[in-house]
Parts: C-alpha cells; structure tokens; sequence
C-alpha cells in the first residue's frame, strides 16, 4: 500500500484540477508534505480530508468555515455543523419548491395565451391589481425591453422577466392625442398579492382585445379597441395598456406573439 499520493493521482481520483488542491493548501484545509523532490506528497489523512471538503463545498459552505471546522473537529462540531448542513438544505428544497411552482404557472400561461383568440373586443371586470413601474417622460417602443430588465434588477428579490408575471408597458396619452402611437409613459410588472407595490391599478370595467404579432401595428389595434368600446356604450378612463402574454422570451416567431391590449373604461354619457 502507497504510504503518499502525487497530487496528479489526488486531482484524477477526485476528478479536480491540480490548482484546486494548491487552492486549498493556501486556504490552510491540506497540508501535503514535501518529497525530496519539493513535488507534494498526500497521504491517507489528505484523501479523507478532502472528501470533507468536497461534501462541504458541494453545499456551498466557504473555506474559511471549513478550515475551523477541520481545526475543531470533533463529534460534538460533526453534529452542529449538521445542524447547519439541514438548515441550509431545507432552504435549498424550498428553492427549488418555488422554482417548480414559477415553471408550472409560466406552462399555465403560455398554454392559456397562446390559444387566445385573437381581435374580438370584450368587455372584463377586473379586480385591484396593484404593481411596480418605472416612469419616463417618452418611452419608446424599443426601449421597453431594457426598461423592464431595469425595473427587475430594482425588485429582484420578487419579480423575473423570465417568469410568471405580468409585464406590460401604458401607453402614453399626450403622444396618443397627437396621433402617435409608438410613446409609452411606463412600464410596470404586476406583482403577487402580500409584495410591495408602486400604485395600483383600479378594480372595474376594462375593454380587452389580444393580438398576435409585431407591435407596430398598435393603431389598427388600438382603433379595433376603442370602435369596441363604444359599441357596448363605453368610453375610455384610462390609458390604454400593453400587457405582453407571449413575447420573445418564449419564442423566436414572431407570429406566436400574444399582446392583451387593455383599457378601462366608464359608461358613456347619454348624447354624448
């Protein structure tokens, strides 16, 4: 039996580069000896000390809290160091609970959105749906995908692009007037029940139609709403609303876009 391992042997046994074992011989968690040719010698203590570290660092714990545990070994610091090995797997396992729960509600959405039917005009009752938003002067139109990565990176411990959120942008009324419709004012993410919140949209009557497809054909769109709307008696009480069901997060093709235009509106005024 080998009484010392070249640190080749060690690396290939452990499948690790040989920088790793210099890394954590200057950490101070190896302690090869030297042969008479300066080269670095590992015996048997080295193996069973690495497999310490691996397994501690597979679960993220930092050199500096393996070498005191290595320092203080015994089986009363095995146990509490156990302690803390359950702590840190349990938050892991409710991780990955809330991972799996954001992929099955992003499945649900693009399985409910993707066979939206596309514009027919329809009046929906809406409940208070409070959100965050970032705000500008003019956005314009390809500015809003930078726009929402920002607004993410404010709110993101709760909200993912990638995600089963709602995103969306308002468009911007003063440039609607003037026939543009290419400006938008905000854009905002909706956000779950119990999460900090910028404003709130009102609860009421919203007029909604989907499309599929590029955005730039907003006016047609637009229109389509607002002839809906005053069939059905209604006028607009609000800006008209950007809310992105299927967007190029989900696909390459374009044609598999799916936007809710969305507005709210109020009974309008007898003769008016």
């Amino acid at each position: 039996m080998k009484q010392f391992y070249q640190i080749h042997e060690l690396a290939k046994l452990f499948d690790l580069c040989p920088d790793t074992l210099r890394y954590y011989e200057e950490k101070g968690l190896l302690h090869p000896v030297r042969g008479e040719n300066r080269y670095r010698m590992y015996g048997i203590q080295d193996v069973c000390t690495l497999n310490i570290i691996r397994s501690l660092r597979e679960l993220g714990i930092p050199t500096r809290s393996i070498r005191a545990y290595l320092e203080r070994r015994s089986v009363g610091e095995t146990l509490t160091l156990l302690d803390r090995e359950e702590e840190l797997l349990r938050r892991r396992m409710a991780e990955l609970e809330a991972a799996l729960k954001e992929a099955q509600n992003r499945r649900s959405r693009l399985e409910q959105y993707r066979n939206a039917a596309a514009g027919r005009v329809e009046l929906v009752q809406e409940a208070e749906r409070p959100y965050v938003f970032l705000e500008k002067d003019i956005i314009l139109e390809k500015e809003i995908d930078f726009l929402l990565k920002k607004l993410e990176q404010r709110h993101q411990d709760y909200l993912k692009v990638i995600g089963s959120q709602c995103m969306g942008a308002a468009v911007d009324e003063d440039s609607l007037s003037r026939g543009v419709y290419n400006h938008f004012s905000r854009v905002f993410f909706f956000t779950e029940p119990g999460l900090p919140y910028d404003d709130v949209l009102p609860a009421g009557e919203y007029v909604r139609l989907y499309y599929r497809g590029s955005y730039d054909r907003l006016e047609e769109h637009y229109r389509a709403l607002l002839a809906g709307a005053e069939a059905a008696g209604r006028r607009p009480a609000g800006p008209p609303l950007e809310l992105y069901r299927v967007d190029a997060h989900d696909t390459n093709l374009e044609e598999e876009y799916v936007t809710e235009l969305q507005m709210r509106v109020e009974p309008a005024q007898a003769g008016s």
